[in-house]
């Protein structure tokens, strides 16, 4: 029985990811440069052909791939047509695996092969035959160790403290992910909105996005404008171009598939959507989930997507996440939390009887329950009091009504 040593798909897909999100040529360069990945040779010159272009720094697109080929003598048009209405993958590490290891197999077939052709040959000595063999395996084995891991010298690493946004505010973390979790209508949208507000004052060139999939936008549009007036003191004007809001539909970033989960082939779309912001609000988490929000491995390899695109593009995500029944804790798997910087929650202000104080219904309070990078020193404490709605002199009761 003959198994299959190529696999024509796999390769096309992984071509087609490569040109749709360039972004992960930088991540597996090295796996991808390897010349045994592809068997096709017309796909192996138009991956030798997007490596070149990334490494020149030259876009990876369409028309400079084709053009490229033209220029060398390469008349791949057709098959180019075919890399490019094939399905881009979510994520391509499985399709390197799967070609490296249809790669490997090719090579050891050949060696094989070639110890069988030499081995029916007379004029070859059988220990000089099993000293060639031996020490083409060895040269196989050693041209094919896989780096686990890097190692750095200590000495030679340049330190960094961690960034953060709104240092004078409340202090998010930058370039990785931190979730905000809170009970209904604890105010939330108005401390998220307020956030990007201040934010986008601190950082002129930045700009922010919320997707609060649960306001309606008009509603998201009149709190945007009592913030700025009677709490930021900003036009709302001020951020124009720089704060975008949506309560379209959600994408659920996970699809269950029998026992596992896979990545919605979306998800890649997703991030290029958003490519433009710096800072990401997505409320609530779990309407982007699409998992099993109390399955941990579920929820790991959730976090693990969105903390990968925080490093990777340099993008301050913030997920907002409802508390258990009566808490301010996060409800469901405990690696939501587990992969996470930070973690706010926000419960209302209370007297010295711990009983809801009324004459400071605009404030809210702001405990963090995790700290992993030193946010409690920018903030002054564990816990504090933040104004999230506009002061008023009237009733509290019937003035929250309107919000």
């Amino acid at each position: 029985m003959t198994h299959q040593l190529y696999d024509i798909d796999l390769e096309r897909t992984l071509l087609a990811s490569l040109i749709f999100e360039p972004n992960l040529i930088s991540d597996f360069f090295h796996p991808l440069s390897s010349q045994e990945l592809f068997f096709h040779e017309s796909h192996q010159i138009i991956l030798q052909t997007i490596l070149n272009l990334h490494s020149k720094g030259i876009p990876v697109e369409e028309g400079m791939i084709n053009n490229t080929l033209k220029k060398n003598g390469h008349l791949y048009e057709n098959e180019l047509v075919s890399i490019l209405t094939t399905t881009p993958a979510a994520t391509i590490r499985p399709y390197i695996d799967s070609l490296s290891e249809l790669g490997n197999k090719r090579q050891l077939t050949s060696l094989i092969n070639s110890f069988n052709r030499d081995l029916h040959d007379e004029s070859v000595d059988a220990t000089a035959l099993l000293s060639k063999t031996l020490e083409k395996l060895e040269n196989f084995r050693e041209t094919h160790r896989v780096a686990l891991f890097e190692t750095h010298d200590i000495v030679s690493l340049k330190p960094e403290e961690a960034d953060f946004i709104c240092k004078e505010w409340l202090p998010f973390p930058k370039k990785t992910v931190s979730l905000i979790s809170a009970p209904g209508g604890s105010g939330k949208s108005w401390m998220v909105l307020q956030l990007m507000m201040r934010y986008l004052i601190e950082s002129p060139s930045a700009k922010t996005f919320a997707w609060l999939s649960e306001d309606p936008v008009g509603l998201t549009a009149h709190r945007s404008e009592k913030i700025a007036s009677s709490i930021i003191s900003k036009p709302l004007e001020f951020f124009k171009g720089r704060l975008a809001i949506s309560n379209s539909p959600t994408i659920q970033v996970l699809l269950e598939q029998g026992r596992g989960v896979e990545v919605n082939a979306y998800f890649s779309d997703f991030k290029k959507s958003l490519s433009n912001y710096d800072l990401i609000i997505l409320d609530p988490l779990i309407a982007f989930f699409g998992a099993d929000e109390n399955n941990n491995a579920h929820a790991r390899k959730f976090m693990q997507l969105f903390t990968e695109w925080a490093a990777k593009e340099d993008k301050t995500i913030i997920f907002i996440h409802h508390s258990t029944k009566n808490t301010t804790q996060a409800r469901g798997a405990s690696a939501f939390t587990d992969a996470v910087r930070l973690v706010y929650e926000i419960s209302v202000v209370t007297d010295k009887k711990g009983e809801v104080d009324e004459t400071r219904s605009h404030l809210r309070k702001i405990s963090l329950t995790k700290d992993n990078y030193g946010a409690a020193k920018l903030l002054g404490g564990k816990s504090v009091s933040r104004q999230i709605f506009p002061e008023t002199k009237i009733d509290p009761q019937s003035f929250m009504k309107d919000f």
